[in-house]
Formats: structure tokens, sequence, C-alpha cells
């Protein structure tokens, strides 16, 4: 079982439940998983915290055509589809997570150079599907590489 090291499930999940199918808080508040591809998932964005806790995984953005808010980490099929995501998306398969950092400018480039040198440490760069924004970056651990620009 893997255990975040500074996440709780609350912070990810896109309704702030302390938990879902792929993920629970445990009595210390923090993520537990069984999944390999959240677990993956979490142990790079542990360690970017640990870079910069800045990092932000589920900070909420107003979608104005679809009149809400929404948040951009794990979401059911129903939050995915108000927001716009691809069908069957990583981050309802429970191993994505739209980040940026709060305290610096980075670019969408910059952030993935950040997550790819991370991601190396574990051995998992080649897992990762990485989407570069100007000023955020979608992160999943699909298994394979996969990368794009918007």
């Amino acid at each position: 079982m893997f255990v975040s090291k500074h996440w709780s499930v609350t912070e990810w999940d896109c309704y702030q439940r302390s938990s879902n199918e792929y993920a629970w808080d445990n009595e210390y508040g923090k993520l537990c998983t069984e999944d390999e591809r959240t677990a993956h998932l979490f142990t790079i964005l542990d360690n970017l915290y640990e870079q910069d806790p800045s990092i932000q995984v589920n900070w909420t953005f107003y979608k104005p055509q679809f009149g809400m808010a929404l948040r951009s980490g794990y979401r059911d099929e129903e939050a995915n589809f108000a927001c716009g995501g691809e069908p069957n998306s990583y981050h309802t398969q429970g191993c994505a997570a739209d980040i940026h950092f709060g305290n610096y400018d980075y670019t969408g480039e910059q952030l993935a150079e950040k997550i790819l040198l991370t991601a190396s440490w574990f051995g998992l760069q080649d897992k990762l599907g990485i989407g570069v924004y100007k000023d955020w970056l979608h992160i999943d651990t699909r298994g394979y590489s996969a990368y794009w620009h918007s």
C-alpha cells in the first residue's frame, strides 16, 4: 500500500471527498492507495511538493461556458464531461492531475522539465502523459509516454 507524504484525497478529488474508487484518506488525512498508477502519480507529486510547497494539484477554475467552477484532480465521469474533459480521461482513472505552482511563473515547458526530472528519479519518465499549457501542466501516469502542447 502506498501512503502519500503530503497529499490527501480531499485535496485531489473534484468533490473534495475523503475517498473515491482509487484512494482513501487514512486517520492522519494522507492519501492511501493500492492502485499502481495512482501511487506513481503521488510519488511524483510528493517529490514536487518537497521541491516547492506552492504546488497545487486541484485548484478551482471557473469555466464560463459551463457556468460552474471545476476542479482539476480526480474527476468522475459527470465532472469530466462538465469541464469538457476527454472521454475516458485519465482524470477519471485515478492517475491524473493538472498542476501549477503558486509562487512562480513557470511556463508549461519549465513545468514539464521539472516533472520529467522528478519522474526520472523513480524510473517513471517513460510512463507519463504530459500536456503543456501556458502556465500549468497536465500529468498522468498512463504507463507509456505521450507529450502534447495546447
